[in-house]
């Protein structure tokens, strides 16, 4: 090959080893480019987490105010020595509004007050209220929890008229991170007890028993309400009322103002709060009760763990339980199975037998009941409370028209001077001991 061909290779390889090095620096650019992009991005996302791990870590200590005043505020509530007191929010308005008698605080002023490396040393923008929650460490921030009235109660900020109330939680983080959340609370057990003993079902299976000292009265209890009265058996339909009827037998006494023997059997449907004939109200209801209770026991739970007068429990009973002779018993008795009840011991508050829907009185003895009880067979053919053939009613069948409780029974034998009134304040002392329930939630 001349010297002229070898030339024209040397010119081509060249131009082709140009473009190839044109190429690669295009590539490594590109590259850069979109190592660029990436590392922006990876760091916004970086960027963006934390904000959003701030934003929920101080969304966290509210909330954990939030129930702090809310836990706060029952137990104020509830150990206060007046039985009235405990009933509205009004003492703890007053307590909470300070030295001025008026409530400072505000969402829309409350804010945290840091030091100058940047912690939380404070709260402002709430005069000179006093805190249901004072300042409290949690973790890497701090919360604190205000009360006032609700929305309803606005033009009347100190008076509760409906026993419900608001807090207002703040928290704040290390990174100057702040969240406000408002939570309207109020007291939920249950609704007002239409009778001494309501049977909740068809067909209600009452025994009262024979012995002429028994008792059994609707009329209010001493340091009750003055002239109030329920029917000592509330039944929820004609014939139930009539079923129980047959069990008022004399010469044992009923009473309910100026009414006696089966006269003072009623039908309450027409009166009493709805929900008692609801069969998944009553399974809620028990689990509210498990949910608040003091004691989740079952049949070997010992007497001794039980409330007593002056210190009331909620206790919780899965399956059958038996109160022996001598108890001395006070707050809410919720038992999912079979009840027998000594007739020498006493209780002062509210006894539920949901589940089997059994009550036995039995044995000699002048105990008394002072409050109320409700008896509902809910537990459906198994006998076995919270499984699948719960509220099927007396044919034992869901889906059949008679759903819902079957026929309870509360039944009473041997001799003894026993009594059950009805009794509002040992009833409301019982609700007293429920938690509040945060019924509306704002996120400011």
């Amino acid at each position: 090959m001349d010297a002229i061909g070898r030339g024209s290779e040397n010119k081509q390889a060249s131009g082709e080893r140009g473009s190839a090095l044109v190429m690669a620096i295009f590539v490594l650019v590109l590259l850069g480019a979109m190592g660029v992009v990436l590392l922006f991005v990876t760091e916004n996302e970086v960027k963006a987490g934390q904000v959003d791990q701030r934003a929920k870590r101080v969304f966290y200590l509210a909330e954990a105010g939030l129930e702090g005043g809310r836990e706060t505020l029952r137990v104020t509530n509830l150990s206060d020595p007046l039985a009235s007191n405990r009933g509205t929010f009004d003492d703890e308005l007053a307590a909470a509004a300070g030295g001025n008698g008026t409530l400072d605080v505000s969402a829309d002023t409350l804010k945290p007050v840091y030091d100058a490396a940047g912690n939380v040393t404070g709260f402002t923008g709430y005069g000179d209220d006093v805190p249901v929650r004072p300042l409290t460490a949690f973790g890497r921030g701090v919360y604190a929890a205000f009360l006032v009235n609700d929305i309803v109660d606005v033009g009347a900020p100190l008076t509760d008229s409906n026993d419900r109330v608001m807090i207002i939680a703040i928290g704040a983080g290390p990174d100057r991170s702040v969240e406000i959340v408002q939570g309207m609370v109020e007291r939920k057990s249950f609704p007002p007890l239409p009778a001494t003993i309501t049977m909740v079902g068809p067909s209600a299976d009452f025994d009262g028993g024979t012995s002429a000292a028994k008792g059994y009265s609707g009329d209010d209890c001493a340091g009750g309400i003055p002239g109030y009265s329920v029917p000592a058996i509330g039944t929820f339909d004609p014939g139930s009322e009539a079923s129980a009827e047959v069990g008022v037998r004399k010469p044992a006494s009923y009473t309910q103002g100026a009414e006696s023997g089966v006269d003072t059997v009623d039908d309450v449907a027409g009166v009493a709060d709805p929900s008692w004939q609801d069969c998944d109200f009553l399974l809620d209801l028990a689990r509210s009760v498990r949910s608040a209770a003091d004691l989740v026991g079952n049949s070997s739970t010992p007497e001794s763990a039980l409330g007593v007068p002056g210190s009331p429990l909620i206790v919780y009973i899965e399956g059958d339980y038996t109160v022996d002779a001598g108890v001395d018993g006070a707050g809410l008795l919720f038992v999912t199975g079979n009840l027998e009840f000594h007739g020498n011991s006493n209780w002062y508050g509210t006894i539920f037998a949901v589940g089997k829907g059994t009550i036995t009185r039995s044995g000699n003895g002048n105990g008394d009941i002072d409050g109320a009880v409700l008896v509902a067979d809910v537990a459906g053919p198994d006998r076995t409370l919270f499984t699948g053939d719960d509220c099927a009613g007396q044919d034992g069948v869901l889906g059949t028209t008679d759903d819902g409780a079957a026929t309870g029974t509360y039944s009473v034998n041997g001799a003894g001077s026993s009594s059950t009134e009805y009794c509002s304040t040992a009833i409301a002392e019982t609700q007293d001991r429920f938690p509040f329930s945060v019924i509306g939630f704002r996120q400011r």
